[in-house]
C-alpha cells in the first residue's frame, strides 16, 4: 500500500511538472483562451448591434443573448435586448429585461433609461397603475435626469382622466423644466383639453415654452396678461420675429430705459441692446449713444460696440475707459490690444510695450492674446532686441500653435535666425494626397477608458456611438466623429473646432483631432484646378474650408454659392475673361464647376496684384477695387501692419482665417 502511495505521489508530481511546463510553453495559447469568451462577447455585441440598426430585431435579440454575463457590456446588452423586444412588440420580455437591469444594476448608468423605458412599456400595455408607480420611481431614484423630466409628461397622461388637477401639475412641471422639450406642446395641448386655468406663474411658464417652440402668437396671448416689466424680453422677441418692428422697438427701448435692473441677466440685456440697434431707424452710432445715455448696465458692451463704428484714433478714448473701468469685463482684453496697436502703428514703441505687458500680466488666454504676443515680438524687433522678439514669437508658437499669428511668428523667427521670412508666399508645387487623408478616431481606447470608463471605451471600440452618447457627458471630438460618420461634414468640423478651442494645452500636430478640424476633401479636383491656375492646393482647400466648411450647397446672404462661395455675376465674368465653358447659376452647386470657377477667380486676383497671394485672398473677399484703394491709402512697406489696418473688419478677419487654416494644413500634413 505504501509503495502504491509513493508511486501515486510521484505520478502526481510528474503530472504537475508537465502541466507547469505546458503552461509556460503554451502561455500565449492559454491567454488567448482565457479571453476567448470576452472576444466572442465583443463579436456577438457588434453583430447584434448591426442587426438591431438594420431592424432585424429578432435576430439581434438572440445574438445579444449569446453574450457572457462576465462581459463588461452585459448590462447594456440586456438593455439592447429589451429594446429589441419592445420593437417587435414583445412587451412581456422587454419588461422582464428592464426589471432585471434595475434589480441587478440599480446604480449603473443604464438604470435611469431602463426605469423610464419600463414605465413606457407598461403604458403600451395599458397597465397605467404599474406605469405610474414606475415613473414615480424614476423621479425618486434618478432625479435631475432627462428621464425623470420625461416622467412628468407620462404621469400627466396617466392622470388626465382620473385626476385632471394632478395631471395639470405634472404637465406644468414638465413645461417649466423643459420649455423646448419634445413633449412640451403635448403638455400644453393636454392643459387646454382639461380647461386648466392658469395663475401668473403658470402663464409665465407656458408663455416662455410657447416662445421656445416658436409659437409666437400663442406665447403673446399669455405673456400680455403678465406685468410688462417681467415679460418684456420674450414679448419683444415675439414681436420682432413676427415682423412687428415698431412694437418690438418700443418694448426694447422701454426695457432699456425702465425695466432692466441689477438682477437682469447680462445675456438678456445685451440681446435687448442689439435688438434695439437692429430695429432702430437712426444710425447705429446714434443708437448705441442712446443706450449709453439710458442705462449703465452692460456699459462696456455698449461702449465696445460703439467703438467698432469709429476709427481707431477716435475710438482710443473708449478703449481706455473700458479697460480702466471694466477690467474684468468681456471687452477689456480686446480694448487693451487695440490700445497696443494704436501706439505701435504710430511708432510709439515704448507705450505699445507698456500696454502689451499690462495685457500679458492681466489676461492669460483671451482671443486677443496671440495678437498681443506677436506684436510684442514685432515691437522688440523695432527696438533692436532680437532675443526678446524671439521669446515672444516662440511663446506664440507654443501657446497658440494653430493661430494665424503662429503662422506669422514662424516667419519672423526664420528671419531672425538667418533664414528668409516666407511671409504669405505659398507653394504651388504642393499636392494634396489624391486618396484624401483617412481620418482617425480622435482618442485611443485607453484615453476613452481614462476619461469615461471602460464601458464607454468598449462601446466606442465597437462603433456603437449612439449608445455611448447616452451614458457619457458631451464630448466635442466624439460628437465630431459621429457627425463625420453620418456625413454631416460642416457640423463635424465645427464640433471639433469648438473642442480644440476649449483645450488650454493644444495637442501635437500629429494628433488625429487636428484632422477633424482640417480634413481633406475633393483632393483630385483641387489638385487639378490648382495646377491649371498656378495655385497652392493647400491654400485653395484653406480658402474653401473657411468659405463653406465643405458644404457644396452653401449659400451666403449675398447669394455666393457652393464650396468656394462664388457669386453668380463673378462666375459670369470669370467665364468670359478666362474663356472657360459657361455655366448656369445652379451649376455652382456642383463641386467640379465651383472649384473650376473659384480657382480661376483666385488666379485672376493674384494676377491683378502681381503674384501677391495675400492681396489675392483679400480681393477674393472684398474685390480688387477695394484692395487697390487700401494699397493707395495705407502704408504697405510691412504687410503685417497692412493687414491690421484693413478698414473692412470682415476682410481683415478673412485673411487671418484663411492663412490660419493654411498654416494648419501645412503643419498637420507637412506640406512645404
Amino acid at each position: 500500500m505504501k509503495n502504491f502511495l509513493k508511486i501515486l505521489i510521484i505520478f502526481l508530481i510528474l503530472f504537475l511538472l508537465i502541466f507547469a511546463w505546458g503552461v509556460w510553453k503554451y502561455k500565449p495559447i492559454l491567454v488567448t483562451g482565457l479571453f476567448q469568451s470576452q472576444d466572442n462577447s465583443r463579436e456577438f455585441y457588434g453583430k447584434a448591434r448591426d442587426l438591431q440598426l438594420n431592424n432585424e430585431l429578432k435576430q439581434a435579440y438572440y445574438t445579444y443573448g449569446k453574450i457572457s454575463a462576465k462581459y463588461k457590456l452585459y448590462d447594456i446588452a440586456l438593455y439592447q435586448q429589451a429594446d429589441c423586444a419592445a420593437g417587435i412588440e414583445d412587451e412581456k420580455t422587454a419588461i422582464e429585461k428592464y426589471k432585471k437591469i434595475l434589480k441587478s444594476y440599480p446604480q449603473n448608468p443604464v438604470a435611469p433609461v431602463a426605469s423610464y423605458s419600463l414605465g413606457q412599456a407598461y403604458i403600451r400595455l395599458g397597465k397605467n397603475l404599474e406605469a405610474e408607480k414606475q415613473f414615480l420611481s424614476t423621479l425618486e431614484n434618478y432625479a435631475g435626469t432627462d428621464y425623470a423630466i420625461g416622467s412628468f409628461y407620462y404621469l400627466g397622461e396617466i392622470n388626465k382622466k382620473k385626476n385632471p388637477e394632478i395631471a395639470a401639475q405634472y404637465w406644468i412641471k414638465y413645461i417649466a423644466l423643459a420649455p423646448s422639450g419634445k413633449f412640451t406642446l403635448d403638455c400644453y395641448e393636454g392643459l387646454k383639453s382639461i380647461n386648466r386655468k392658469f395663475d401668473e406663474k403658470d402663464k409665465l411658464h407656458v408663455g416662455i415654452a410657447l416662445f421656445m417652440q416658436q409659437k409666437y402668437k400663442e406665447a403673446l396671448d399669455y405673456l400680455n396678461q403678465l406685468p410688462k416689466n417681467e415679460t418684456w424680453y420674450y414679448r419683444g422677441l415675439c414681436h420682432k420675429y413676427l415682423g412687428h418692428k415698431n412694437t418690438a422697438l418700443a418694448i426694447f427701448k422701454k426695457a432699456i430705459t425702465d425695466y432692466i435692473t441689477d438682477d437682469t441677466p447680462g445675456a438678456k440685456v445685451r440681446k435687448a441692446m442689439q435688438a434695439y440697434v437692429e430695429l432702430s431707424y437712426g444710425t447705429r452710432y446714434q443708437s448705441w449713444s442712446n443706450i449709453l445715455h439710458w442705462t449703465a448696465r452692460q456699459k462696456d458692451f455698449a461702449l465696445y460696440n460703439k467703438s467698432l463704428l469709429l476709427s481707431l484714433k477716435k475710438a482710443r478714448k473708449i478703449y481706455e475707459e473700458i479697460y480702466e473701468k471694466y477690467p474684468n469685463g468681456n471687452y477689456a482684453s480686446e480694448s487693451l490690444w487695440n490700445l497696443l496697436w494704436y501706439e505701435y502703428d504710430r511708432e510709439n514703441y515704448d507705450k505699445a510695450i507698456e500696454y502689451g505687458e499690462k495685457h500679458i500680466t492681466t489676461y492669460e488666454n483671451t482671443n486677443a492674446s496671440p495678437a498681443v504676443y506677436f506684436w510684442m515680438g514685432k515691437t522688440y524687433e523695432k527696438k533692436g532686441n532680437k532675443n526678446k522678439a524671439k521669446n515672444f514669437y516662440n511663446a506664440v508658437l507654443k501657446r497658440f500653435p494653430d493661430n494665424y499669428y503662429a503662422f506669422r511668428a514662424n516667419g519672423r523667427l526664420s528671419a531672425l535666425t538667418g533664414k528668409t521670412d516666407p511671409k504669405w508666399i505659398t507653394s504651388p508645387s504642393n499636392r494634396l494626397p489624391v486618396e484624401g487623408e483617412k481620418l482617425q478616431f480622435p482618442y485611443s481606447y485607453r484615453e476613452i477608458a481614462g476619461k469615461y470608463g471602460e464601458k464607454i471605451a468598449e462601446l466606442v471600440y465597437l462603433k456603437d456611438y449612439d449608445t455611448a452618447m447616452l451614458f457619457m457627458p458631451e464630448d466635442s471630438f466624439l460628437q465630431s466623429w459621429i457627425k463625420l460618420e453620418k456625413g454631416v461634414l460642416t457640423s463635424s468640423i465645427v464640433s471639433a473646432r469648438n473642442g480644440m478651442k476649449s483645450l488650454l494645452n493644444k495637442p501635437a500636430n500629429k494628433d488625429p483631432k487636428w484632422k477633424l478640424i482640417y480634413p481633406i476633401y475633393y483632393p483630385e479636383l483641387i489638385n487639378k484646378n490648382a495646377e491649371l491656375n498656378g495655385l497652392d492646393p493647400a491654400l485653395v482647400i484653406s480658402l474653401m474650408k473657411e468659405e463653406s466648411h465643405f458644404n457644396p450647397f452653401a449659400v451666403s446672404s449675398s447669394n455666393a454659392r457652393g464650396l468656394m462661395q462664388v457669386l453668380p455675376f463673378t462666375a459670369k465674368d470669370i467665364v468670359r475673361w478666362k474663356a472657360l465653358s459657361s455655366c448656369n447659376y445652379n451649376e455652382l452647386f456642383d463641386p467640379e464647376t465651383n472649384i473650376r470657377i473659384g480657382t480661376a477667380y483666385l488666379s485672376y486676383t493674384e494676377y491683378v496684384f502681381n503674384g501677391n497671394t495675400m492681396l489675392a485672398v483679400a480681393a477674393y473677399n472684398a474685390g480688387p477695387t477695394a484692395v487697390q484703394t487700401w494699397l493707395n491709402r495705407l502704408s504697405n512697406n510691412d504687410f503685417d501692419r497692412f493687414v491690421e489696418n484693413i478698414p473692412y473688419n470682415q476682410t481683415r478677419r478673412y485673411i487671418k482665417k484663411v492663412y490660419g487654416s493654411y498654416w494648419n494644413y501645412k503643419r498637420i500634413y507637412e506640406f512645404e
